[in-house]
């Protein structure tokens, strides 16, 4: 799979129940050292779980190699980007095989 910066793409994601209820605390843990950690609307969400794992929409803004950097939506705790690899994303409006 080939990614590019503004692309957007599904990255895998815990979820938990947030505060609202069209709202989830997500955790994204990365390929880097930290995870994101934030509350999002559930429509940012491949599948609009209460609680489990499912996938966040995300946008591509840099690629280094076998992993990418990309901001997630909602109110991080931190910060709004994640590092990944990108063999964990799946581009939104992929045909898959």
């Amino acid at each position: 799979m080939t990614l590019s910066v503004g692309r957007t793409v599904w990255v895998p994601c815990e979820v938990k129940p947030g505060p609202f209820s069209n709202e989830r605390l997500v955790r994204v843990q990365g390929g880097g050292h930290e995870s994101w950690v934030g509350f999002v609307p559930i429509w940012y969400l491949q599948e609009p779980v209460e609680e489990g794992v499912t996938k966040i929409r995300a946008v591509v803004v840099e690629l280094h190699g076998d992993s990418f950097v990309a901001r997630i939506p909602g109110h991080s705790v931190a910060s709004q980007l994640v590092v990944e690899a990108v063999e964990k994303a799946t581009p939104i409006g992929a045909i898959e095989a």
